[in-house]
């Protein structure tokens, strides 16, 4: 779990880095979603992922709010591995 409030801002480039506190866990690759609620993104750790993924999957296919929710947390989702200065390159469409 993530605890605090950091300011971020991204490059000219697209990039985020990643607050020195978070760059050992996020290290081994990491998630970056948009919130289906909010107009923000989630980060999550590779494994936080995995499991939070088994559990959307787990919901009925023919539960109509159960399919809104997979796509919505699907669709934007894109992995990530940071580079050498805690960076990651953030698309266009999630920065949108």
């Amino acid at each position: 779990m993530f605890l605090g409030e950091f300011s971020h801002s991204l490059d000219d480039k697209g990039r985020l880095t990643i607050p020195a506190k978070f760059r050992d866990q996020l290290a081994p690759g990491l998630v970056v979603t948009r919130s289906p609620q909010d107009r923000c993104l989630l980060v999550m750790p590779m494994d936080k992922w995995e499991e939070v993924a088994a559990k959307i999957n787990a919901l009925p296919l023919a539960d109509p709010r159960s399919a809104l929710l997979r796509r919505a947390i699907f669709s934007a989702a894109e992995d990530f591995k940071p580079d050498k200065q805690g960076r990651i390159l953030i698309s266009q469409r999630l920065r949108d």
